[in-house]
Order: C-alpha cells, then sequence, then structure tokens
C-alpha cells in the first residue's frame, strides 16, 4: 500500500471537524435540553429514540453503498447538509418543546447515521493501493472532541446554550466542504478498474440483515457484547451533568472532565497502527472492555471532581483502543463484500446500547437516581466485557 499525504490530511480533518461537532451536539444534548425545560425522562426518550431511528438508518445507509445504489462521497454529503438545514431551526427560531425535540431527533440521527460511513471511509482508498492512517486521523478527531468540549464549557456558562447548536453548525459546514474534496489521484485510478475487471465475474449478491448475522454468528454475539459494555459509556456521557452535579461539579469541570476523556485518546489511537503490528486486534478488544469497566467502577465510586478526572483518564485505554480495534477488527474477520455493513454492525450495537441506556437511563434519573443507577452500569458492563471475551475470533486466514 502507497500513503498519500493529502489523502491523509485530508482524512484527519473529516475526523477532527465531525468530532467537534458531535461533542457540541450530544456531548451538551443534557445542557442543552434542560435548558430548554426539558425533563431528564424526555431527554432519555428524546436520546433513545434517536437510537432506534439510527439502528435502522445506519444499515440502510451502509447497505445502499455496498450495492451501489450510491457512491459513499455524496451520500455523507447529503446527509450531513440535512443536519445543517435542521440546526440552522434550532439557532433562528424559538420553537415549541415538542417541534424543537423533533428537529433535535433529525440532526442527531444525521450525525449518528453517517458515523459508519466516515469509518467506511478511510478504507475507501484501499481498492486505488492508497492507505489512510485510520488511527491518527481517529485520535486527532478525539483530539477535537476533548478541546470542543472545554472550549464549549466555558462558553455555555458566559454565553449560554445559544451557542451549542452554532458550533456544530460552523462544523458540519466545514465537514461538507472537506468531504467534497476527495479526489483519487489520477495514476492510482487505473489500480481500480482492472480489479474490476478481474472480479467482474465473482461479484457476490449482498447478504440481508437476517442472513448477514446467520452467517456471521459469533460476530453478532460480540457486538451484543459490546451493546452491554457501552451501556454505561452512553449514560455517563449523555448524563454527565447530572453525573458530577452532586459531587460538586459545574459545566465548565463537566468540559474540562470531557476533555481529559478525549485529549488522552489521541496518543493511543495514533500509535494504534504500531500496537496492531505487535498484539492483535482481538487481544486488544479483551484489553479495552476490561479498562472499560474499571473506568465506570471509578466514576461510581467518585465522590468528588478530582476521582472523576482519574476516571477520564482511564479512557486511553478503553474507548481510545476499542474504537481502532473494532475497526481493523472488522476487516479481519469479515469478507470483503460486506465490510460496509460489517462496520454498520458495530456502531449500530453501539447505538442500540443508547437506545437502553439514554431511555432507561433518564427514568432512572429521576426515579432512582445517578448513584445506583451509576451502580446497575457497573454490573452491566462486566457482563458485557465477559460476552466479548467468550465471542471475540482469531483473524481469518483467507477474507474475501
Amino acid at each position: 500500500m502507497k500513503k498519500n499525504g493529502i489523502l491523509d490530511v485530508k482524512y484527519s480533518l473529516t475526523q477532527i471537524l465531525y468530532f467537534a461537532s458531535f461533542s457540541a451536539l450530544m456531548g451538551y444534548a443534557s445542557v442543552y435540553l434542560l435548558d430548554k425545560g426539558v425533563s431528564n425522562s424526555v431527554i432519555g426518550t428524546t436520546l433513545a429514540l434517536v437510537s432506534i431511528i439510527a439502528v435502522f438508518t445506519q444499515p440502510m445507509a451502509a447497505s445502499a453503498v455496498d450495492k451501489k445504489v450510491i457512491r459513499l462521497q455524496p451520500l455523507i454529503i447529503v446527509i450531513v447538509a440535512l443536519a445543517v438545514i435542521l440546526s440552522l431551526c434550532l439557532y433562528f427560531f424559538k420553537l415549541p418543546t415538542i417541534i424543537l425535540l423533533c428537529v433535535f431527533v433529525g440532526v442527531v440521527t444525521c450525525m449518528m447515521t453517517i458515523q459508519p460511513l466516515l469509518n467506511s471511509l478511510a478504507f475507501l482508498f484501499e481498492k486505488y493501493g492508497i492507505e489512510v492512517n485510520y488511527g491518527l486521523a481517529r485520535g486527532l478527531g478525539s483530539a477535537a472532541y476533548a478541546l470542543a468540549s472545554a472550549v464549549l464549557g466555558y462558553l455555555v456558562e458566559d454565553f449560554g446554550t445559544s451557542m451549542i447548536p452554532l458550533f456544530y453548525i460552523i462544523g458540519n459546514i466545514l465537514l461538507i466542504v472537506v468531504v467534497y474534496t476527495y479526489v483519487v489521484p489520477k495514476n492510482q485510478r487505473h489500480v481500480v478498474h482492472r480489479e474490476e475487471n478481474q472480479h467482474e465475474e465473482v461479484k457476490q449478491e449482498q447478504l440481508s440483515f437476517f442472513q448477514f448475522c446467520s452467517i456471521y454468528k459469533k460476530f453478532m454475539i460480540f457486538v451484543v457484547g459490546v451493546i452491554l459494555v457501552f451501556f454505561t459509556h452512553t449514560i455517563i456521557n449523555n448524563f454527565f451533568i447530572q453525573v458530577i452535579t452532586p459531587i460538586g461539579g459545574t459545566e465548565s469541570q463537566m468540559g474540562i472532565a470531557v476533555f481529559i476523556a478525549a485529549i488522552v485518546e489521541l496518543p493511543a489511537m495514533a500509535m494504534f497502527n504500531v500496537m496492531r503490528k505487535k498484539i492483535d486486534c482481538s487481544t486488544l478488544l479483551k484489553i479495552s472492555v476490561i479498562i472499560f469497566g474499571l473506568k465506570h467502577l471509578l466514576t461510581f465510586l467518585a465522590t468528588n471532581v478530582f476521582m472523576v478526572y482519574v476516571a477520564q483518564v482511564l479512557q486511553i485505554g478503553a474507548y481510545a483502543i476499542f474504537i481502532p480495534a473494532s475497526v481493523y477488527y472488522v476487516n479481519e474477520v469479515i469478507s470483503k463484500p460486506d465490510l460496509v455493513k460489517g462496520q454498520s454492525m458495530v456502531t449500530v450495537g453501539i447505538t442500540a446500547s443508547g437506545i437502553i441506556a439514554n431511555l432507561a437511563g433518564g427514568i432512572l434519573l429521576d426515579t432512582i437516581g445517578v448513584h445506583d443507577l451509576l451502580m446497575i452500569g457497573v454490573v452491566v458492563s462486566v457482563i458485557g466485557a465477559l460476552i466479548v471475551f467468550m465471542s471475540i475470533e482469531k483473524k481469518r486466514a483467507s477474507i474475501e
């Protein structure tokens, strides 16, 4: 595989802009909606609804790309453009609560739908003989998430929650511009034409969702484990202000906590290509789910904001390892014609955890409180880690 510096820069910018926008959208969802008079239960229900919709839109979008119904690049642009239009409605108009929630659901759904597509974008150029450094780009995305979260914490305290939609409007407009500029170098285009001619006679019919589940049974059990591991992760991220307020935390301290977790992801993700050459992705995934459990346990035991900061540092071995490891793991255990669908299944699993976590989290916060909710989350996270351990596979000898 050859390297192409311009494509590496563009892909890094794509991840940076996406996650900077996503930090404002999801990291401050509770802050934004609470300020609009929405209760915890309704916030949880709203985020759960987004997750339910995304469970369908993510594989649908992936399937459309796999079946060559639409190319990956224009599909991403169309979805992000729709998110921008809806975001402008949030920023410029004072909407009734029910309309506001519907528009918010639309924005988040768009952004969650393109997440697996952006992962697949990293491997789009492999057929042209070009390798993109996914780990570095994803690490820079986490750094952008960190910086955006920290900055937003202070901006919201000083200027109010109107800064939140403005932030992701700007970020998404820039994202459209960057994705639009993706161009394969002319001297590499002949590679894909040659490969397409060689494989023209062995084109494979695309699998339906149920066919995929039937063929990749162990992989789907792995996805179930992912759902459980990410249950507490989702609760902490989406209800962070509710988690730290009882121990004396503020919006700016929440921003700092999110900054810590996201910034420590950068070195781990940037060095991931080096790590995976020495340690199997299956082993890295096992390590990551163990550290996830430790992070959730420490957050549960936290009695002050400093302990939350310490827990956030563990992100370096949890989310920071899991995300790139899972992306490469899919490429190792899923056949080439089903790769986009395979990438979407992991994202769907994380999204499905959002359905449970957001719906249950909002209701349980209003009924049993944050302490007991985090205790339940620790138990669920441990069960998920055990399932991941039992279902993980070694790299297949031949993936066609």
